[in-house]
């Protein structure tokens, strides 16, 4: 870690577990004296959140943005691409919303990422749907991006796709663990398949306020829960009133999920605002 440190330029770097994600193990270090103190500190938290203590450095990019491609591949070596999603919005390292298409990228890199995502797909034989993610350098003037991993599954923020795709993600899973080929799906490599206007996916998250005034995620009973509801809204959930979360599990309790098929991203944000007033 120290002598990668001082190979770089920018004097900035980020210790990540292997394991795992969602910031656990993770820790940012702008100067060298930090490294084993920091180290140590994410070797034993990632133990704790993962059972590995593993760990692993790169360069640290300080503006960016998180785009990733959500790939499906046949296993025959037939990889398509439904497009981008833009998760930058995050607190703690966690995802909060989630946004397909990515708004305010250039066609061009936005292609440069597509093309990327598939490149490696294809390179070892991808048989699966799955996340290619990527870091997009975010410093004005910049037309960088970087790979930061593949998660080969299903994701959380799989909805907005599924929104603006009109494919059944779930489904499509399914069908390739049974064998079925990008063909007998209907999804042919060599087009670009376009989406449906927008679709911000937000995460509803149980969290409790502690006496420093410091919020953080918990769990507890449900008051209420009041699922909304109208046009191009959609709610992925679990809960009713007096309904008690099991802390073995995620803080997340619900995705609400808009979708303006022939408007703009402003009339989506428009449309997920109502439904979280609600």
């Amino acid at each position: 870690a120290e002598a990668f440190y001082d190979s770089l330029e920018s004097g900035a770097m980020i210790i990540k577990a292997v394991a795992g994600g969602g910031g656990r193990g993770t820790r940012m270090v702008m100067d060298r004296d930090s490294i084993p103190g920091l180290f140590e500190r994410c070797q034993s938290e990632a133990k704790t959140a993962f059972g590995n203590g593993d760990l692993y450095v790169e360069e640290l990019m300080p503006c960016a943005r998180h785009i990733e491609v959500q790939i499906v591949g046949d296993g025959h070596g037939h990889v398509v691409h439904l497009g981008e999603r833009e998760c930058s919005v995050q607190r703690r390292h966690q995802k909060i919303i989630e946004i397909a298409p990515a708004p305010n990228l250039s066609e061009d890199l936005r292609t440069r990422i597509w093309d990327a995502a598939v490149s490696f797909a294809k390179d070892v034989r991808y048989d699966n749907l799955g996340t290619f993610e990527f870091l997009v350098d975010a410093t004005e003037g910049a037309d960088s991006f970087a790979f930061i991993e593949v998660n080969a599954r299903l994701q959380v923020e799989h909805t907005v796709t599924e929104e603006v795709t009109g494919i059944d993600l779930v489904q499509t899973q399914i069908q390739i663990a049974g064998g079925k080929s990008l063909h007998d799906l209907g999804l042919d490599p060599n087009v670009t398949h376009t989406c449906m206007g927008y679709a911000i996916q937000t995460r509803v998250c149980m969290e409790t306020m502690t006496p420093e005034g410091d919020v953080r995620p918990s769990g507890g009973t449900l008051t209420a829960y009041d699922i909304p509801s109208g046009l191009g809204v959609r709610t992925d959930g679990f809960g009713y009133a007096n309904y008690t979360t099991s802390p073995s599990f995620d803080s997340l309790l619900a995705k609400v999920i808009a979708h303006s098929r022939n408007g703009s991203f402003e009339d989506t944000l428009k449309r997920v605002g109502r439904a979280l007033s609600e």
